[in-house]
C-alpha cells in the first residue's frame, strides 16, 4: 500500500471524525434551539386566550385576585414577570416597562393598569418585591409587585406564554416579553423585547385604547430562514445569529468536499483534462 493511499485515508477517517463531532454538537444546538422556539410559539399561542384567575400577595401584604382587575369598566393590564435576585437583565425590563409606562399615562391617564409577578417563589416574597420597586418609583401607584405560590408562578407564567428555566447556579433563563391583557381579561398582545424596543408597549396600548390597530406585514423569507441559521435569545426576545450553527455548516461542507476528493478526485480531474482534450 502506497504512501499516498495511506495518507487518504487517513485525511478520509479525520474528515468523518470531525463530521461526527459537528453533528452531535449540532444536536444539542438543535434541541436548544428548538425549545426556545417552542417557547416563542407558546407565547404566541397565549395570545387570545382568557387569562386565568390566580391569588396573588402585592408588595404591602394585601391579597387579590387577578380577577379584580377585569371587573366592570376595567381597563386594560400590563403584566411582567420578573425574579427579584435577577442581576442586570430584570432590573433593566423593570426600569424600561417603568419609562413605557410613564410616557403612556402621561397620555392616556389612569385608563390601564400595571403588575409585575415575582416567578421565583422561593425567594421573591412581598418584601423582597417590595424592596425591588423601590428602586424604579417612589411608591407602587405606576406599577404593582405581587409574590406568588410556586404552583401559581408555574400556572400563570404557563397561561400567559412566559419562558423561565432554572439554571443550575440559581439563576433563571427567561424571556424578555410582557404582555397586555384587555379589560375583558383576554390576553391581547405579547410585547417582546422591552430592554431594546420600550416604546413598542405604549403603541399596543394606544391600538387597544383606541381601536385603531397597527398594521400587520406577512412572513418574510428572512422571517422563515430564521430558525435554520438563527437562534431564540430568551433574554431579548428577538432571534439573533446564531454562528456557531452557520459555521458548522460551511465547516461541514468541507468535510463533505475534503472526503469526495480524497476518494474520487484524481478520476474527476483526469474526465475533466480528458474532457479539456477532447
Amino acid at each position: 500500500m502506497g504512501f499516498k493511499t495511506i495518507r487518504w485515508r487517513r485525511s478520509v477517517i479525520l474528515a468523518l471524525f470531525l463530521l461526527l463531532s459537528l453533528s452531535l454538537n449540532a444536536s444539542a444546538e438543535d434541541r436548544q434551539m428548538q425549545e426556545l422556539k417552542d417557547a416563542f410559539d407558546a407565547s404566541v399561542k397565549a395570545e387570545g386566550k382568557k387569562a386565568g384567575d390566580y391569588e396573588l400577595v402585592d408588595q404591602d401584604g394585601r391579597r387579590f385576585r387577578l380577577s379584580d382587575y377585569f371587573k366592570e369598566n376595567g381597563g386594560p393590564l400590563v403584566v411582567s414577570f420578573v425574579y427579584t435576585s435577577c442581576p442586570e437583565v430584570c432590573p433593566t425590563i423593570t426600569a424600561e416597562l417603568k419609562a413605557s409606562v410613564d410616557n403612556a399615562r402621561a397620555k392616556f391617564g389612569d385608563r390601564f393598569n400595571v403588575l409585575s409577578v415575582g416567578f421565583d417563589a422561593e425567594n421573591d416574597t412581598p418584601a423582597a418585591l417590595k424592596k425591588y420597586g423601590l428602586k424604579y418609583a417612589k411608591d407602587f401607584s405606576s406599577i404593582r409587585f405581587a409574590a406568588a405560590s410556586s404552583e401559581t408562578a408555574r400556572k400563570m407564567t404557563e397561561d400567559f406564554g412566559f419562558f423561565w428555566k432554572k439554571k443550575a447556579d440559581g439563576s433563571f433563563d427567561h424571556i424578555d416579553m410582557v404582555t397586555i391583557v384587555n379589560g375583558d381579561g383576554v390576553i391581547y398582545k405579547q410585547v417582546y423585547s422591552m430592554r431594546t424596543q420600550g416604546a413598542t408597549l405604549g403603541s399596543r396600548l394606544e391600538e387597544l385604547l383606541t381601536g385603531k390597530p397597527m398594521g400587520k406585514g406577512g412572513a418574510s423569507i428572512i422571517n422563515k430562514i430564521k430558525y435554520f441559521c438563527y437562534r431564540y435569545d430568551p433574554y431579548t426576545g428577538k432571534y439573533v445569529i446564531d454562528y456557531p450553527i452557520i459555521l458548522s455548516v460551511f465547516i461541514q461542507l468541507a468535510v463533505i468536499l475534503t472526503v469526495i476528493y480524497a476518494v474520487w478526485g484524481k478520476r474527476i480531474m483526469a474526465r475533466l483534462k480528458k474532457g479539456q482534450k477532447g
